[in-house]
This record gives C-alpha cells, structure tokens and sequence, in this order.
C-alpha cells in the first residue's frame, strides 16, 4: 500500500471518510463533557464512563482519534488514513471484550461503528482492504455483535400487569402458584408506589389466567380478586402483543438467576420507603 494523494476521488467519496470522523468527533466531545448522557441507557454506559488511560478518558482519546482520522482523510493521505482508522478499529476490539464480558455501552458502540464506518469509506480510496484489513474486520464484528445482543436484552423491558413499569420493586409471579397469589395479596395491601407486579407464564392455561386477569382488573376488580378468579370463566383469546410481553418478563425473571416464584427483585433503595417493617 503505497502513501499518495487521492485528490481525483469523487466529491461524494473524498467526503464520505471525513463526515464519518466529524461525527465520531462530535460525539466523543458531547460524551465527555457529560452532553450526550441521555443518549446512554444501557448498563455498560455507568459501568464504563469513568475509564481513563493515562489519567485521561477514553472519550478525550477517542476525540483526538477522530480528529486525526479526518485531517488525514481531508489532506488526501488515503493510505496513511486507511492505516490510522484500521488501527483504531484494531484498538477498539479490546473495549468491545470487555463489553461483551461486563455490560455494553450504547455510546461505545457507536463511536466503534463510526471507526468501522471511516475505514469502510477510506480503505476502498488507498487501494483495497487487504487481508489483515478483511481479518481485523471479521474480529472487530465477531467482537461487536454480543453487545448488539446485549443491548437488545436490555432493551427489553419487563411489562407490569399493574404498578409503574420502572417500579423499584418487582414481584414476578405466576397465576397457578398458590404462593405467588398469597404474595401478590399481601403487597398489594402494601399499597406503595415502587411496588409493580410481574406475571410470567410457564404454560398456555397460564397466559390465559393472566389475560382473564386482565379482563378482571378492566372491570373494576383489585389485582389479587382478579388474579383468584382468572381460573374461572370462559376461555379467552390471548393475542400476540401478550404473548410478546409476557416474554419479556420471562426474559427479565430469568436475569435475576431466580430459583422459583414469587421472585422478588430490589432495584437500588425505593424512594421513601420508611422502613423495612413495610413487610
């Protein structure tokens, strides 16, 4: 691969590199200066944000990565440039493991598909991608894509038959658990805004209970009388927007490595909870 100018290149590919830096620029800097938080709400981003090499963070480092890559790429140094955003797609195989072994980082993952972006649109300019190009390539993705699984997880948030969706305290239960329904009376009474409840359903007469719940609490009932009466009544249908979110449930029951129903899980310590004689 030889150093050499590109100026020949179409107007629509010589640009192409240095807006894909503008943007990793961009939002290294907002990141940094706490401007982009908001745009971060996976688990990893917490987890990660305090990283610093050398006693600097990783988003000032990777600021002054995409700086360079776009003055390369607007100089017209497509070899040196195609060279620079291949090692920093390199460097950024080591932060996606760490993701995928701890928690992804929403915004990481971004600026690391900027960098696989910019060298995407740089490398056909410096004349191919050669094999250690296509190998560090195939890694990076090998690397990037149990965090889009990752993220897709937590994306998926628990639905709750009653109570706030964010609740503080959720219970997961199931209709035909004898227990589960003595819990759910029991907290109900408690009456507090951090408590939500959970349904999850193991079988087909138990996703039938939770839509006559359902149905129960649509007519005026508390939750625990239509949870005893959802095993009586006429069959219902049970669409698939149910079923989908019962899933979901199921998905966020199981990441607490629960042992059996009523699961009840604790996130942080709920606002005003006065005390834990609330039990």
């Amino acid at each position: 691969m030889t150093v050499e100018r590109s100026g020949g290149a179409s107007g629509g590919g010589r640009f192409a590199a240095p807006l894909m830096a503008l943007a990793g620029l961009v939002l290294c800097v907002a990141q940094a200066l706490g401007y982009a938080e908001a745009l971060c709400v996976t688990q990893g981003c917490s987890l990660h944000e305090d990283t610093t090499v050398f006693g600097l963070s990783l988003w000032w480092w990777g600021a002054a990565a995409f700086a360079g890559l776009g003055v390369l790429a607007l100089w017209g140094r497509a070899a040196w440039a195609a060279r620079a955003g291949l090692f920093c797609l390199a460097a950024d195989i080591g932060l996606l493991a760490l993701m995928a072994l701890t928690a992804p980082c929403l915004t990481c993952l971004a600026a690391g598909a900027l960098f696989l972006a910019f060298y995407l649109c740089v490398a056909p300019r410096a004349g191919g991608f050669g094999r250690l190009g296509l190998t560090v390539v195939l890694v990076w993705g090998l690397a990037f894509s149990p965090n889009l699984f990752a993220v897709a997880r937590e994306a998926m948030k628990p639905w709750p038959l009653a109570g706030p969706e964010t609740a503080a305290v959720r219970l997961f239960f199931t209709p035909t658990c004898p227990a589960c329904r003595d819990a759910v009376a029991v907290m109900s009474r408690l009456d507090k805004p951090f408590l939500g409840f959970f349904p999850i359903a193991g079988s087909e007469e138990e996703v039938r209970m939770v839509a006559r719940t359902m149905e129960g609490m649509a007519a005026g009932l508390p939750l625990p009388e239509a949870l005893a009466r959802s095993g009586d009544g006429e069959p219902v249908e049970v669409g698939l927007g149910l079923r989908i979110r019962l899933l979901k449930n199921k998905v966020a029951y199981l990441g607490g490595r629960p042992e059996g129903v009523p699961h009840l899980q604790i996130n942080g310590w709920p606002r005003k909870w006065d005390s834990i004689d609330v039990f």
